[in-house]
């Protein structure tokens, strides 16, 4: 991929977790969420953040998603060596069992 990275970029991240029951995994799901919430703060360069748990119980579905703005690129990469950022994810290795990713510059 070699596209122009300039303007905002947009990252969003989806997980499966590996609770045994939907109960077990709606747990873990809140967990995230509050993880994610207490360190808004200290990412720099974000723009906008929404974490959420799943709320409509499908076999399709994912168990917690993330929707991050950064106002650049340079920002993205800058939170994805962020001790914070690499915190989290030790922390979230061992309930994780599927990850899905996608990086994209907003446009408009």
């Amino acid at each position: 991929m070699t596209a122009e990275l300039t303007g905002p970029i947009a990252h969003i991240v989806t997980w499966r977790l590996n609770g045994v029951t939907a109960q077990e995994r709606s747990v873990q799901a809140q967990q995230v969420v509050q993880v994610f919430e207490a360190a808004r703060a200290e990412i720099a360069g974000l723009l906008r953040m929404e974490v959420g748990a799943n709320v409509i119980d499908s076999p399709q579905a994912w168990d917690v998603a993330l929707y991050m703005v950064f106002a650049s690129h340079a920002d993205l990469q800058a939170y994805q060596a962020h001790p914070g950022h690499l915190r989290i994810k030790t922390w979230m290795a061992s309930m994780k069992a599927d990850r899905g990713q996608v990086d994209f510059v907003i446009t408009a």
